[in-house]
């Protein structure tokens, strides 16, 4: 004998049990992890102002994966998936961009669980910005030592979902360098173990840059000490190098003659 279907009110009834724990499943981690008392980032895709293509899809999903990446490693930080923080951007139709409106912090926090949005732009991207090489050998056998520059400027904001403000910002510009040596055979003949190396410079500024993005971070919202004095005078020593690179007085002059 066949089961009776059930009637309208029990069919209702069951697809709103099936829906509240649908969303209670998908809310639990970020739950658990505010009761535990670590921030819950969602890492927005940083926007490139750049125009440079250093590595494979740009600059600025490249250094937004490996920040989501490094944040998850830190245990003062839940990091909310990159692949379900997306799904909720397309959903709102807010995109993936890393161009948040003011007022759409507090509704993706609501459906993600996440505290703070990590957001920002890549301002300057230049690889190679200095290059040394010194040649020597003798009986036919060169080679050269190399060393190459890359330079890196990044504009970091941090916005709070309950309130939609930002919370923290911060501009962080660096240099790494990487060197390498190269051995060439017979006159003319040709280096050995240049390219592999050409590019490295590149990907250590960004990590570099990423790793200071995250001990600010840990800095600023987890330990909430005298820590912020160093970040203080860096940005002090920042902000001096930039007047120092124009002379707004001699180009004051040179005008007015």
């Amino acid at each position: 004998m066949n089961a009776p279907l059930p009637t309208a009110p029990a069919r209702l009834m069951r697809h709103v049990l099936t829906a509240a724990l649908a969303i209670a499943w998908t809310a639990a981690p970020a739950v658990q992890a505010s009761a535990a008392g670590t921030p819950v980032l969602g890492v927005v895709k940083f926007q490139d102002e750049t125009g440079a293509l250093p590595f494979q899809g740009g600059i600025g999903r490249v250094l937004t994966n490996i920040l989501t990446n490094e944040l998850a490693a830190r245990p003062v930080f839940t990091v909310v998936e990159r692949r379900r923080l997306a799904a909720v951007l397309e959903e709102q139709d807010l995109g993936t961009s890393g161009r948040v409106q003011p007022g759409d912090g507090p509704r993706i926090g609501q459906l993600t669980g996440a505290d703070y949005l990590v957001m920002g732009t890549v301002t300057a991207f230049q690889p190679g910005v200095e290059t040394r090489a010194v040649r020597g050998g003798f009986a036919g056998i060169g080679g050269s030592r190399r060393s190459e520059t890359a330079y890196l400027a990044i504009d970091l904001r941090v916005v709070d979902t309950e309130s939609g403000e930002i919370r923290y910002a911060r501009s962080i510009e660096g240099r790494t360098t990487r060197t390498a040596t190269s051995v060439q055979v017979g006159l003319g003949g040709a280096g050995l173990g240049y390219e592999a190396f050409k590019s490295e410079a590149d990907a250590r500024v960004v990590r570099a840059a990423v790793i200071e993005v995250i001990d600010y971070l840990e800095c600023a919202m987890v330990r909430r000490d005298g820590c912020m004095a160093g970040y203080a005078e860096k940005d002090r020593r920042r902000v001096d190098a930039t007047r120092r690179a124009i002379d707004l007085d001699h180009d004051t002059r040179k005008r007015s003659r």
